[in-house]
């Protein structure tokens, strides 16, 4: 398993003084690349090819705290055809375990702009581990029991030159800031999904839609002929 120590800073933390969900996120692709770079096989080294993430589980135990002292660590524990499994975790100065994370990742063939399988080389990089013990929910988050009418339509959001990451793409933690904003004041969850579909590229307008359920309230951001981009379910 890669680990890296850090300390919360303040300048990540929000109104209560701990790490919200999209600070959380970023440090987990933070980890995941400097694994990668550690074994000389980071994303600028994968030609044509790179690793595209599908989804999030993330499951909270509590949040990280302004000035805390914190471990993240990664480990790989599944490669099986176009798709790598990673899962992530947040542990305090103690070692308890405070946020756990499965991850599902594509391996992308970015000048044909479709899935690839795996290469040789990267089964070759990564060493597999055994997974996390957690109850793991499938990458894709049914939306068959949400009627049309239960979607509120609450505003649209253009995507500007900042929330882009090193592909062109709106980056995976600002999907996550989209959601949370989305939530209603003081919602309290203990489980994210997140679901990505498609990419979201400069000055793309992106439509949020809300619908809250008994067990789980679910955000969708769609473009503007209400194809998705990702949708979120928090717990």
């Amino acid at each position: 398993m890669f680990t890296f120590e850090s300390v919360v800073r303040f300048s990540e933390t929000d109104a209560q003084e701990k790490l919200p969900l999209p600070g959380i996120i970023n440090y987990f692709q933070d980890c995941s690349e400097f694994h990668s770079e550690s074994l000389g096989s980071g994303a600028g080294t994968l030609g044509n090819y790179a690793w595209i993430l599908s989804s999030w589980q993330i499951q909270l135990k509590r949040y990280p705290k302004r000035s805390e002292t914190i471990t993240i660590a990664t480990k790989p524990h599944s490669f099986k055809g176009i798709e790598g499994q990673r899962n992530f975790l947040i542990q305090d100065s103690t070692g308890d375990v405070i946020v756990n994370a499965n991850s599902i990742w594509s391996y992308f063939d970015m000048e044909k702009q479709r899935p690839a399988r795996i290469t040789q080389d990267q089964y070759d990089c990564y060493k597999l581990e055994e997974a996390y013990p957690m109850d793991y929910a499938p990458r894709k988050i049914d939306l068959k029991d949400i009627t049309e009418d239960s979607w509120e339509c609450l505003h649209r959001i253009t995507v500007h030159p900042s929330m882009l990451d090193m592909f062109g793409h709106m980056n995976n933690s600002q999907y996550a800031t989209i959601g949370c904003d989305a939530l209603p004041e003081q919602y309290e969850f203990h489980q994210i999904r997140i679901e990505y579909k498609k990419s979201a590229l400069l000055e793309d307008e992106v439509v949020v839609r809300r619908a809250i359920l008994e067990d789980r309230l679910v955000i969708r951001l769609d473009d503007k002929k209400n194809s998705t981009y990702a949708v979120l379910e928090f717990c």
